[in-house]
């Protein structure tokens, strides 16, 4: 596969996405310096927050959010519960906070337990509430700052949809290294399972592009993706037939018209998708 200068260096657009949002960050301290408790949590909330796209990235800043307020009023329970001995609570809390993330987002969410944690730890210094206070403000400062630089990033087609055609150059890739172990007539079985659940992968990402609004505004703009995909799982139906129909000597002069046949298929998708894909 080759990949050209420009694509080598080619930024990923959450990468980029996350670096704008830390240069704003650090161009607004010297003016919000004094609303900013916690510089850290501000930048936590923007690279941990912000994913390849806007549905996954508000998913992530809610339980973002959900997870500070949780966890902060369960180390503010227990550390009022036992004030002098708020340490001995730490594993019945955290255990707790654990608990709280499955039940509010379905899996264990990390930020319920380090807040509950860091509060039982006294990292407010005798001050709880006014910590989560402040590392709510600075967590929500960081959230709109990353969803403003979300909003206002370019939208290019071609770059949102990069991470499926580079997954899909690697779909192609591998099926045509299965096709030249079937001229070699060498084994097959694992690599064409490793292709079908490459296929899957590259389904499921089809269907995040067309659900989310931030990659393509109309399913209709994501159907060349549906093709692709269609073509890929046509090659390796093709590979499943010659591989489990092998030729004889003595085979019906139907099954070889009929390999024969799957073989042209295999070679026409081939070129048909390396032209698509530009491989």
């Amino acid at each position: 596969m080759k990949t050209s200068l420009k694509e080598r260096l080619a930024l990923d657009s959450r990468v980029a996405k996350v670096l704008i949002s830390l240069v704003i960050c650090v161009a607004l301290y010297p003016f919000l310096g004094k609303y900013i408790v916690y510089p850290t949590y501000v930048f936590n909330a923007i690279y941990i927050t912000a994913q390849l796209t806007k549905g996954a990235t508000y998913k992530s800043s809610m339980e973002r959010i959900l997870g500070t307020i949780v966890g902060g009023l369960t180390g503010v329970v227990f550390y009022f519960i036992v004030p002098d001995h708020h340490f001995f609570m730490i594993p019945i809390a955290t255990t707790i906070a654990v608990l709280w993330g499955y039940l509010f987002v379905g899996k264990f969410t990390p930020v319920m337990a380090v807040i509950t944690v860091m509060v039982l730890v006294g990292k407010g210094e005798g001050e709880p509430v006014l910590y989560i206070n402040n590392r709510m403000l600075d967590t929500l400062i960081g959230l709109v700052i990353g969803f403003l630089v979300y909003s206002l990033y370019p939208k290019k087609k071609t770059e949102m949809n990069r991470v499926f055609y580079d997954h899909a150059k690697a779909c192609l890739t591998h099926i045509e290294k299965i096709r030249m172990k079937y001229q070699s007539k060498k084994d097959l079985h694992d690599d064409l399972l490793v292709a079908w659940k490459a296929l899957q992968v590259l389904k499921e990402e089809r269907m995040t592009i067309v659900n989310d609004s931030s990659f393509v505004p109309k399913v209709e703009d994501a159907e060349p993706m549906l093709s692709l995909i269609h073509d890929l799982e046509q090659m390796l139906h093709n590979l499943e037939i010659l591989y489990h129909h092998p030729i004889s000597g003595d085979a019906e002069v139907g099954l070889k018209e009929a390999i024969a046949f799957h073989e042209q298929t295999l070679d026409r998708l081939f070129e048909k998708i390396s032209s698509e894909i530009k491989l």
